[in-house]
């Protein structure tokens, strides 16, 4: 089938990484792809779509685009594409993007939402999301909790029999756990771990933006609690954002503050190279769609801590293949990191089991969801 997948932009994001892997899944199966962006782009990330045997069609439309353009361009582009089947990333402007779908006569119109709703996102992004999903055949999330928090139930996609339209379905985000450990183990430890300060030293790691929702804050208030306690622990920080700034402002002052190593910014490969001389990972989200890092850090055998919040959820079997804690609770964070510490035995344990977990999550389990999903809407 000839297949268009429409997103917002090919920056270097965990969206763009999982819409990577649908194409893959896709071309794989036998399908025409073709991904349609509507603003920025990173080449290097087109490159990739192009590797990977898509065709790539970059608008370069301007971000302040009125709504009513939007929709007649989009309208526009989609009756000259006319695919069998349009499959939309839902970030801002997905619903117009659906909409201008239906216009166009678009005959099979998917969708996937990447994050859960928020009190921040408003009503009015709630009702819109809810239309467009009647708009759809399938409207997709990328975990239950994510899925609940718009439409008020959640499930697994069923594969085998087609439901009746519209519907809405759970089909989890996908890491390729081969590549993460391949690229965890070609890392030179000694060499990074000395770059950084970090021979002798258990390292908590945290990967992502330098956020408020992502509550790097909390970790390093739970840092700051455990240093002084246990002075070989370290931080490495790879990431960068606005909060950055404000944490320096904060706790820069504190003599434990000289054990946090902020490396900044990294390429995906980089990153999970990095794992290589991390202990554990931290993900302390407020709020968290699917929780990517942690399945990458568990595919390279690392343990996790988590915020008890969203996908980690889903991800995260407490005290089997990783541990959580309450949202925002950076005390509670602080003993678990401890445990970690302290117990050997039971981070033995943690290690081995979060590496078959994150197994659950590989690129091929999510691929042969794909290629079932696209096979029900065969002509």
């Amino acid at each position: 089938m000839k297949v268009l997948l429409a997103i917002p932009c090919l920056m270097r994001g965990g969206t763009e990484m999982q819409t990577l892997y649908l194409a893959r899944a896709l071309a794989a199966a036998g399908h025409r792809v073709t991904v349609v962006c509507y603003f920025e782009v990173d080449q290097t990330v087109v490159d990739e779509f192009v590797d990977a045997g898509c065709k790539v069609e970059l608008l370069r439309l301007e971000r302040g685009l009125s709504s009513r353009s939007f929709i007649g361009i989009m309208k526009a582009f989609y009756r000259k594409s006319m695919p069998d089947i349009l499959h939309v990333q839902y970030m801002t402007p997905g619903a117009l993007s659906i909409i201008a779908a239906r216009l166009a006569g678009i005959g099979k119109v998917f969708a996937t939402v990447h994050q859960p709703y928020t009190q921040g996102h408003g009503q009015s992004a709630y009702l819109f999301l809810r239309v467009s999903a009647l708009l759809c055949d399938r409207f997709m999330a990328v975990s239950k909790v994510a899925e609940a928090s718009w439409f008020g139930s959640s499930k697994e996609c069923v594969f085998g029999k087609r439901r009746a339209l519209p519907g809405h379905c759970t089909i989890h985000n996908a890491v390729d756990t081969e590549r993460v450990a391949m690229l965890s183990a070609s890392s030179d430890i000694v060499s990074l771990k000395e770059r950084y300060g970090l021979s002798g030293r258990f390292v908590f790691g945290y990967i992502g933006r330098l956020s408020h929702e992502k509550g790097v804050d909390i970790l390093v208030q739970a840092f700051g609690e455990i240093a002084g306690k246990r002075p070989s622990v370290s931080l490495l920080v790879v990431g960068t954002g606005l909060e950055g700034k404000r944490l320096e402002e904060r706790f820069g002052h504190e003599a434990w503050w000289r054990q946090i190593v902020f490396v900044g910014g990294l390429s995906w490969e980089d990153a999970m190279r990095h794992l290589a001389v991390i202990d554990a990972l931290v993900v302390p989200s407020r709020f968290e769609g699917f929780g990517l890092s942690a399945v990458e850090a568990m595919a390279a055998s690392k343990p996790v801590i988590a915020a008890r919040t969203g996908g980690l959820m889903e991800i995260i079997e407490d005290g089997y293949s990783g541990l959580l804690y309450e949202i925002e609770d950076f005390s509670a964070l602080a003993r678990l990191m401890l445990l970690l510490i302290d117990d050997a035995a039971n981070y033995r344990k943690l290690s081995v089991n979060a590496r078959k977990r994150a197994l659950d999550f590989d690129v091929e389990v999510y691929s042969k969801k794909i290629q079932n999903l696209y096979n029900q809407y065969k002509p």
